[in-house]
């Protein structure tokens, strides 16, 4: 039985239109040449698939956004595997931010990812620490109003694209916590391009983080 809802199902074939005229025949030649593109995302917020898990008022998707983001995914990952990650680490990046964020971070940034189309990568993953999170050494020291952090973090999906960056960080010998970093800021720097055997169009990156001082409020 079908149990989508109409506005789901009016998505759904714009999503399989988009896909078969646009993002499948150009599958093969990206992945070959492993590059980010660029017109790809831009197709996905015009779509309202990059915005989907925000708040209705960013943009967010009203019916079931998270059901509605994994069949949109699907449909894409059916032709382009690089394409339809680029909707789940958008989702992720901007989970602590919507999830656990104050109002005030989310007045400022939500509009980046929204108006502005910009993309958000998940900073978690570093040389000894992935899986096991215990392990990060990245460290984030409290100096007056703002934050210090400096760490190594790797295989960042759409590192070296997103303009914002949800970076764990230890700032206690038993406590981590999210920082919302901004890719302009002074000590941010984008390290090796990683040349990966498949989801060639989807960028990976290393991401250098020299003594960039954020925030508290971030």
């Amino acid at each position: 039985m079908d149990m989508l809802k109409e506005e789901q199902r009016i998505l759904l074939d714009n999503v399989r239109k988009v896909v078969k005229q646009k993002i499948a025949p150009a599958a093969a030649e990206l992945d070959r040449r492993g590059e980010f593109s660029w017109e790809t995302a831009s197709l996905f917020w015009d779509l309202g698939l990059l915005q989907m898990m925000m708040p209705e008022e960013y943009g967010g998707w009203p019916f079931h956004p998270c059901h509605t983001l994994c069949l949109c995914i699907e449909e894409i990952a059916k032709s382009c595997a690089s394409s339809a990650l680029m909707l789940i680490i958008q989702a992720v990046g901007s989970f602590p931010l919507i999830h656990a964020g104050n109002d005030f971070q989310k007045k400022k940034y939500l509009p980046m990812l929204s108006e502005q189309r910009q993309l958000i990568a998940y900073l978690v993953t570093e040389p000894g620490a992935g899986s096991d999170v215990a392990a990060i050494t990245t460290k984030a020291q409290k100096l007056g109003h703002h934050f210090v952090l400096t760490g190594h973090k790797t295989f960042a999906t759409n590192g070296g694209v997103a303009g914002l960056y949800s970076a764990l960080a230890r700032t206690g010998e038993q406590s981590l916590s999210f920082f919302i970093v901004e890719r302009p800021w002074k000590g941010v720097t984008i390290g090796r391009h990683e040349d990966k055997c498949g989801f060639r169009g989807s960028d990976t990156s290393e991401v250098l983080l020299e003594d960039v001082e954020v925030p508290e409020e971030n």
